[in-house]
């Protein structure tokens, strides 16, 4: 085992072992982030250009914002889910997709709601942190819908009941779903290679997740344009640069 990021290799270097490790694993899983999502044009929450500097979270993601003023939130969730409808998965999405192809396994945790995994193809998507493609009754949370564009002609939208629906994305204050955690566990716990793909690695609890790979003696490859909290950690490979480039360079060769 490495002992993390080794300054002295050359990018070919990095690549080349990383490419190695990705190749040879038997079991790998994946874990993603908003720095996926970014680089097909989706804004993220945190950083000099993300949804925070301009919203506060309790004005729009969390269920007393819901409850407060529906009509408000349900306006920003438009506006994103209108985004969301104007991108396609960029190549690095893709090149996950090849790579469980070529390995025969690739599960992908992500803390993404934008549903982009699956359009690219992926097999197996672990939605941490939820989904913008399906809505619930804000009073019998069993009813649920899949989220099309007509159900937004008219805000709030609202159950056949007569309540109001919310996107079934975790909104703060509330916790993560459970077979979803439980999924992304199991996989952190069993797989050989953790991927980590464009995640800043400070939200928590579901940064933890690669930590488990490691403790157990795992091994973990992260592609990330800037070095995160994780990246100096021991049986850490920590390669500079952005999903859409980098992720497709590991399947050259193999």
């Amino acid at each position: 085992m490495w002992e993390g990021w080794s300054l002295s290799m050359t990018d070919d270097e990095l690549l080349r072992r990383a490419r190695r490790l990705l190749s040879e694993s038997e079991s790998p899983a994946a874990f993603t982030g908003a720095g996926m999502s970014k680089e097909c044009g989706i804004r993220t929450f945190r950083g000099e250009e993300g949804f925070w500097r301009e919203y506060r979270a309790e004005d729009l993601a969390t269920p007393g914002a819901l409850r407060k003023n529906p009509r408000l939130v349900w306006e920003w969730y438009r506006e994103r889910l209108v985004r969301y409808g104007e991108v396609e998965p960029h190549e690095g999405y893709h090149a996950l997709v090849e790579a469980e192809r070529r390995l025969g396994s690739l599960p992908v945790i992500t803390q993404n709601v934008d549903g982009l995994h699956h359009r690219a193809g992926s097999s197996e998507v672990v939605e941490l942190h939820g989904t913008l493609r399906t809505v619930s009754c804000m009073e019998e949370p069993g009813r649920t819908y899949p989220l099309e564009p007509e159900l937004l002609e008219e805000l709030p939208p609202r159950c056949e009941c007569g309540a109001v629906l919310r996107p079934d994305v975790v909104l703060f204050g509330e916790p993560l779903p459970v077979e979803a955690i439980s999924r992304a566990i199991d996989l952190a716990d069993s797989c050989d290679l953790m991927l980590v793909v464009g995640t800043s690695m400070v939200v928590f609890p579901a940064a933890s997740i690669p930590y488990r790979t490691l403790s157990r003696g795992g091994h973990v490859l992260e592609i990330n344009p800037e070095a995160t909290p994780l990246s100096g950690e021991p049986g850490v490979l920590h390669v500079s640069g952005g999903a859409a480039e980098t992720l497709p360079l590991l399947l050259e060769g193999w």
